[in-house]
């Protein structure tokens, strides 16, 4: 059989197996809690896996991979980024979620922040800043579209939809327990992919990793430093300091955080950390395929087509297809967290403890959850549209389209996550408002608007430290006054 054909009967049954979980999981939701955290029933290992197979998105394997090839070796900073700067991020953040959700039974990550603070504008305004993952959705989108036009031949636009259709179907229909279930397939091919591409080159290059040094050294000199002044996000030692900073910050992403909440006991917190070390490892191998294509070809017109090329070029077609689904299944896992995610902002977070709580919009109770479970058939077909409409052109870097939604949201939101967790004296919602609106805006003035920041992640980190500070001082302000107002009462 041809590749092609290969290719064709992987992408099938991987599509069958996907819906078949989604009408699986179907059975099972009852209640919007049961659509957003699968009911907090869920298992340590399970989680692991679908919290690795969220994380690990196109971005790692055609993103990631294209950075490798246009830069060289200074793009494994991503790599040092995710697997340090990111666990450390998840050791910090998850426990204190999960255990302080014993009590909160929050179904998302404004909901978290919401009760956290005691209040409904920091849970608005988390809402807002988490649609601009719609630009992370697109990401994935244009991804699946340029491996199915690169493999296959087929349109890229066509692909895009094929995509977004299964995706948003078996997310409707399962919810959390589709995206967990498939989430393990997942990311046991990508765990494999990572493998077969890293140990490839041992035999395709002469020397082995000591090869891909010396033959990209005589490429271009920038390609073996530390820092490459070509590189977007890798050009010095503060650019780079902003990858592992906002790497941190990527662990409190609400799609990740969704799998935290599902944990049924939080003592098995550290069981989901080790699947987590352990299968990020093996998956971050794929990154090696981008520096063994740049040797082997340094040609390619599109840095993002180099893992397409080499699948294409070097693997058995059996190898080049299991390599294909995973990272098809990358796409399809991160896409159906973030739409998950969002419904639930919206379903849960904006309508019912929002406009229904706040008599915005006056119904029964009941009649209230009932629109809310309807909306999770509905919501995530419009956010699908949104998303490929803007993926239609797709961008030099899809990581970067990507990013803008990361980024977009970790500015805005780690602080008050880690303020909450680990300085809870300093909980007060006016500073949690004001981090919030200082993080987004340094964020969004610094890349999107006025382009002083090449790097969409240094622009987040930045966008980070600025609203750490603000939260600081506006809550060391209020603690002041507290005290200040108890002494009066006192004397």
């Amino acid at each position: 059989m041809s590749f092609t054909t290969y290719l064709y009967i992987g992408f099938a049954i991987y599509g069958a197996f996907v819906l078949y979980v989604g009408f699986v999981g179907a059975k099972r939701i009852k209640t919007l809690s049961d659509f957003s955290v699968a009911g907090e029933a869920l298992g340590p290992i399970p989680l692991g896996l679908a919290f690795t197979a969220t994380f690990f998105s196109a971005a790692t394997f055609l993103g990631y991979v294209g950075f490798a090839y246009a830069w060289g070796q200074t793009a494994l900073w991503i790599f040092l980024a995710i697997f340090g700067g990111s666990t450390l991020g998840f050791i910090v953040i998850a426990k204190g979620v999960r255990e302080s959700n014993t009590n909160i039974k929050a179904l998302s990550l404004p909901d978290w922040l919401g009760e956290i603070y005691k209040s409904d504008a920091v849970r608005g305004l988390v809402v807002l800043v988490i649609m601009i993952q719609l630009f992370y959705v697109g990401g994935q989108f244009s991804a699946g579209g340029t491996l199915l036009s690169g493999l296959l031949d087929v349109d890229y636009q066509k692909a895009i939809w094929i995509i977004a259709l299964i995706t948003v179907g078996y997310v409707t229909l399962g919810g959390l327990f589709a995206d967990v279930y498939t989430s393990i397939g997942q990311t046991i091919l990508m765990m494999f992919a990572g493998v077969v591409v890293f140990g490839s080159g041992f035999f395709l290059i002469k020397g082995g990793l000591t090869g891909v040094t010396t033959a990209l050294a005589q490429q271009n000199p920038y390609f073996i430093t530390l820092t490459n002044p070509d590189a977007l996000h890798m050009y010095s030692a503060a650019a780079i300091f902003g990858v592992i900073l906002v790497e941190f910050a990527f662990a409190g992403q609400p799609q990740l955080l969704s799998k935290i909440l599902a944990l049924k006991d939080p003592k098995d917190m550290k069981k989901m950390i080790w699947t987590w070390i352990v299968a990020s490892f093996l998956c971050l191998l794929v990154i090696f395929g981008g520096l063994y294509m740049l040797v082997i070809d340094p040609t390619l017109p599109k840095p993002d087509y180099a893992v397409v090329e080499y699948v294409k070029r070097f693997l058995h077609p059996i190898m080049g297809t299991v390599l294909a689904v995973a990272i098809v299944a990358a796409i399809m896992s991160t896409a159906c967290g973030l739409l998950l995610v969002m419904t639930t902002c919206i379903a849960n977070d904006l309508y019912l403890k929002i406009f229904v709580k706040h008599g915005i919009i006056k119904t029964s109770e009941q009649k209230a959850k009932k629109n809310a479970l309807i909306m999770t058939k509905v919501l995530p077909a419009i956010f699908g549209i949104i998303s490929v409409l803007l993926a239609l052109n797709p961008p030099k870097f899809m990581g970067v389209m990507v990013w803008i939604g990361i980024s977009g949201v970790a500015s805005a939101t780690l602080a008050p996550m880690i303020i909450a967790l680990l300085w809870p004296k300093r909980i007060c919602p006016k500073a949690a408002i004001a981090g919030l609106v200082a993080g987004e805006g340094v964020y969004l003035f610094l890349y999107m608007f006025s382009k002083i920041e090449k790097s969409v992640m240094a622009a987040g980190a930045w966008g980070v430290v600025a609203s750490f500070i603000v939260m600081w001082l506006i809550s060391s302000y209020t603690m002041n006054k507290n005290e200040e107002t108890a002494q009066v009462k006192q004397s």
